[in-house]
């Protein structure tokens, strides 16, 4: 049956807990409950690795550990993949609507990984995709079982783009875990700015990076034992962002925040607001606090890139549009175009960037900076 609205929400509160705790079981077994699957799991790729990341699995069936390794060293060569690179971060789809999985059977993908881990029936949404990283969250049924129906698609949909924040907030969190404490592997950042907010504001922990580039030539500095932005409507929204964060409860669902300024000199600064709750494990700062994380990005020539590869009006608007994070339901909503539409847009912009992925246009087009 489907949840109703009190369960959807509690579902994903769970979610984000899972997120910030690493404790994954009860998320997984619920979502294969309200899904019939045989099957929930995640997995978070670095492009350039053989072996996934981290790969989170629940199942309700005994299966091949050795198909289950195979799987992860070559995730993307599945059928499923082939129709989900499309798709942007926050975006599912059920592949068995776009792949007849029964032309499949006599592959050796099909053989040796979708047989002994009962992988027919699939839907699956876009966790993370950008130039460094690839996860995507997968539910499975067998070939003897039912498809999945309009209302487990809507399920999986709502709960997509939650789960790929906490993904985020899970992914930053657990590679701390290398380390002996937070507040050292804080301090031992030096690609970014890093800096450990109470619920007031005030620093409790920054790295050299955040003293070092966080300067009067930057429009965000560290004055007074706070992180400041010289635009006053940003200041409001940063320490609205770091109250909520610092005093995140389990339930709440907006738990990460994102606040993009201009930096000069083609530069882009993104600041990003994250809750840091003192239950984790690993975490030695012992009061309710928030991280606060900020990154200088450099703006892609966009001039040059249409240039470079002949696109067309409509292209570069879709391929800004992609390059900022925007899902192509929601941008056929705003084009009053058909997903169709774009989907043969993107289609053509792949052939002439030539790439094959959404991942592997994230990494051409920064090539342009």
């Amino acid at each position: 049956m489907p949840l109703s609205s009190d369960e959807l929400l509690e579902f994903i509160g769970e979610i984000y807990h899972a997120g910030l705790t690493g404790q994954w079981q009860s998320v997984l077994t619920k979502l294969i409950d309200s899904t019939q699957s045989n099957k929930a799991f995640f997995f978070l790729q670095e492009l350039d690795s053989e072996q996934s990341l981290i790969m989170e699995l629940e199942t309700t069936f005994e299966y091949s550990q050795s198909a289950l390794l195979d799987y992860q060293s070559r995730p993307f060569e599945g059928p499923g993949y082939q129709i989900t690179k499309y798709l942007a971060e926050g975006e599912s789809t059920c592949v068995n609507k776009h792949i007849d999985m029964s032309l499949q059977r006599d592959s050796s993908f099909f053989q040796e990984i979708c047989r002994p881990l009962r992988i027919f029936h699939s839907i699956v949404g876009i966790l993370c995709r950008d130039a460094q990283y690839e996860s995507l969250v997968v539910i499975n049924r067998d070939e003897d079982e039912q498809p999945y129906q309009h209302h487990e698609e809507e399920l999986f949909r709502l709960i997509t783009p939650h789960f790929s924040r906490a993904m985020y907030i899970f992914k930053e969190l657990r590679l701390y875990k290398n380390y002996s404490n937070i507040s050292k592997s804080i301090l031992d950042q030096q690609d970014k700015a890093i800096i450990v907010c109470n619920a007031n504001g005030r620093i409790m922990l920054a790295n050299g990076f955040a003293y070092e580039k966080l300067d009067e030539k930057c429009p965000v500095i560290l004055a007074d034992n706070k992180v400041v932005i010289e635009d006053i409507n940003h200041q409001h929204r940063l320490m609205f962002f770091i109250r909520q964060c610092a005093n995140l409860s389990y339930t709440d669902i907006g738990v990460q925040k994102t606040i993009i300024l201009d930096g000069g000199h083609n530069d882009n600064i993104m600041l990003t607001i994250s809750p840091l709750i003192n239950q984790n494990v690993f975490n030695d700062i012992e009061v309710p606090c928030c991280m606060v994380t900020v990154k200088f990005q450099q703006q892609l020539d966009w001039l040059k890139i249409s240039a470079h590869f002949s696109l067309t009006p409509m292209e570069m608007r879709l391929l800004q549009a992609l390059y900022a994070k925007q899902k192509m339901t929601k941008l056929a909503e705003i084009y009053h175009v058909s997903y169709n539409t774009l989907r043969t847009q993107l289609q053509t912009i792949f052939k002439k960037v030539a790439v094959n992925s959404q991942t592997e246009l994230m990494i051409k087009l920064n090539q342009f900076t």
